[in-house]
């Protein structure tokens, strides 16, 4: 599509509507031309990269990210190169650097003072008269480049309200902490106050126009859309700028996943391709606003923060320590590069290596050792009962919970992670032959306690207590994993197996988007579970090999074991692997021996009678079983 045809079909959108009956809706994009000349958000993560982390932290974690199958989505043209890796999200390398120097000097959000400081160029003269002629702006960026514009060309402030920036601006955090700019900051959504007003300002108008947006903001923008009604947005044009050099095509479906939730809401969602400054040029002279002024080159001095070694040691351990990078982190662990000697926070994370090699065992004793008073005390209490589930040691495990459960009160995030592992254990009781009828009695009595539970929005209640509007936002991975097994128990109840997908798959982009990447592979592991039925032909085993050994060898890259080989427990699995490999999954993770057993004794009689089977329909068809051997090679 030529920049003349996307013009036409932004223009036929507005057809007949008013500056003031359309809302702009703006991103970092339109603040890369000069003289503003600021970073786009990809550059920006790189920028923070280089300054806060150690050389080479970024190259390891698009590796990883390209290992897992995290890609960046083609927005315009035909482009049919390899994806490229995604990077990660800026919000998290920041929260990694700022916590990694919370007294430093300069402080770490002086990484953004060329933001604080910079000119307006003409897109947002564009916004700025727009907004003189009566519009609203809203914005996700920090600069005040449209207020600058709008008092330079206006001579006069823009009014109250005006312009709207959802995560916030220099004008109101100077020092910029209070700035949606860090994962802690964003990673609960928009308060509902904020939620309101946006989807107030979506309503009071006829079309938006999104430019520079690159639509990424999935625990604020994108969950306040999907959370709107099938018709929430009904009669609402909305035309999306997405900035190509060159004339192009716009994609033939959705490449941002906010286009897809707002056609959802019933809004009328258009794209277009092609250069912005043209595209606002032709809806300019529509709405007989000035002409756009002429560009200017301009080259901001980048901040230059003094960063130590030591500082960068540190904000590289906890970015890897949340992006669950095991490998990475042990490597560090061993090399002293931790950037800490707090016990209780190494004890952490060492828990979460040995649980991620399935050395369950060990970290019980690990626990069982650690004080019975420290911090930890009530992840201790946790941890115990946890390792005893994974281990199959399920009446001791069930037990140990029930009786330290009084331990954990008043700690709202250790009780939630008690109350799931909990549930866990009764979901596996009721898969367990010989201990089916005390699960079956267990999960009768949770049928009460699960009357009334919500995901703490709304102000609903958990387990009874009235949820205080944040409790859910504030530990809300605990939450998904408890509302995950709560779907289970009501499978279980209701006798029917889960939906495909659902809530392990929202899940598991919530939890890529957070960055966690073991969090995703869990969740992409969980989604296979339900989306598996028995009855599936035997003609599918390749494609059921495939995905399996893509999300083993994910987790392999990782540095989870238990990840990886727990993938045997999967349903069909006895399809997929052979005995001497589910053998060596069943020994590589310290299960308890009577578990192993159990386990074993599952698999030998179903993956004996699926050879029996294969054989028969080959000799009936005349045509060769797959080779799994080949294909799998000597793992």
């Amino acid at each position: 599509m030529s920049a003349r045809d996307a013009g036409d079909e932004a223009l036929e959108l507005l057809h007949g509507l008013r500056p003031e009956q359309v809302l702009l809706w703006s991103g970092a994009g339109i603040s890369v031309e000069g003289p503003t000349s600021l970073p786009s958000g990809p550059e920006l993560t790189r920028r923070v990269f280089d300054t806060f982390f150690e050389a080479g932290a970024l190259a390891k974690v698009l590796t990883y990210h390209q290992v897992v199958g995290l890609h960046t989505n083609r927005l315009c043209g035909n482009d049919t190169s390899l994806p490229a890796p995604r990077l990660p999200r800026l919000e998290t390398a920041l929260d990694a650097a700022a916590r990694a120097r919370p007294q430093a000097s300069p402080d770490t959000f002086d990484i953004l003072d060329d933001v604080r400081s910079a000119e307006p160029n003409r897109l947002h003269a564009f916004a700025a008269d727009h907004v003189a002629l009566g519009g609203h702006h809203v914005t996700a960026n920090f600069d005040t480049c449209i207020e600058s514009a709008h008092e330079a060309r206006h001579g006069r402030p823009v009014p109250v309200g005006a312009v709207h920036h959802f995560h916030g601006s220099f004008a109101d955090s100077p020092d910029g902490k209070e700035l949606g700019a860090t994962l802690s900051r964003i990673r609960g959504g928009f308060p509902e106050e904020e939620a309101g007003r946006l989807y107030g300002l979506l309503r009071a108008h006829s079309a938006v126009i999104v430019i520079g947006y690159s639509g990424s903001d999935y625990f604020d923008v994108d969950r306040l859309v999907a959370a709107l009604p099938p018709d929430a947005l009904r009669g609402l044009r909305l035309l999306w700028i997405m900035h190509a050099g060159h004339p192009t095509h716009a994609p033939e479906e959705d490449t941002v996943p906010l286009q897809s939730l707002l056609r959802a809401a019933g809004a009328e969602v258009r794209v277009v391709c092609g250069r912005t400054d043209l595209l606002l040029t032709r809806i300019a002279r529509s709405w007989g606003m000035p002409a756009l002024p002429e560009t200017r080159a301009r080259v901001p001095a980048q901040p230059n923060l003094p960063v130590t070694d030591g500082e960068r040691h540190r904000a590289t351990f906890l970015l890897y320590v949340s992006l669950r990078l095991h490998r990475e982190v042990r490597r560090l662990l061993s090399d002293g590069g931790t950037g800490t000697n707090d016990p209780v926070e190494l004890r952490a994370i060492r828990s979460q290596l040995m649980w991620e090699a399935g050395a369950w065992n060990s970290l019980r004793r690990m626990w069982w050792r650690a004080p019975t008073d420290g911090p930890d005390r009530h992840l201790r209490v946790e941890r115990i009962g946890a390792c005893l589930w994974a281990q199959g040691r399920l009446l001791p495990a069930w037990l140990w919970l029930r009786w330290r459960r009084p331990a954990v009160a008043g700690d709202p995030e250790a009780e939630l992670a008690l109350e799931e592992t909990t549930y866990r254990v009764i979901e596996h009781m009721h898969r367990t032959p010989d201990l089916r009828p005390l699960g079956r009695w267990l999960l009768a009595r949770t049928r009460a306690a699960d009357a009334g539970y919500g995901t703490g929005s709304g102000g609903r209640e958990q387990d009874g207590r009235p949820d205080d509007g944040g409790r859910a936002k504030r530990y809300e991975a605990a939450f998904r994993a408890l509302q995950d097994v709560r779907d289970s128990l009501d499978t279980l109840r209701r006798g029917a197996p889960r939906a495909d997908g659902g809530h392990a798959e929202e899940s598991s982009v919530w939890f890529q988007e957070s960055g966690d990447l073991q969090g995703m592979l869990s969740y992409r592991h969980r989604a296979l579970r339900d989306g598996y039925r028995p009855d599936s032909p035997y003609a599918d085993d390749m494609a059921l090999r495939d995905s399996y050994e893509r999300l083993l060898t994910a987790n392999l890259y990782l540095g989870s074991a238990a990840g990886a080989w727990r993938i045997v427990l999967l349903p069909g699995a006895h399809r997929v692997f052979r005995v001497h490999e589910y053998l060596f999954s069943l020994m590589t993770l310290q299960y308890g021996w009577w578990y192993r057993f159990r386990l074993f004794a599952w698999y030998l009689p179903r993956r004996l009678g699926h050879l029996v089977t294969s054989r028969h329909s080959t000799a009936r068809t005349g045509r060769s079983a797959p080779n799994h051997a080949s294909r799998r090679g000597t793992r």
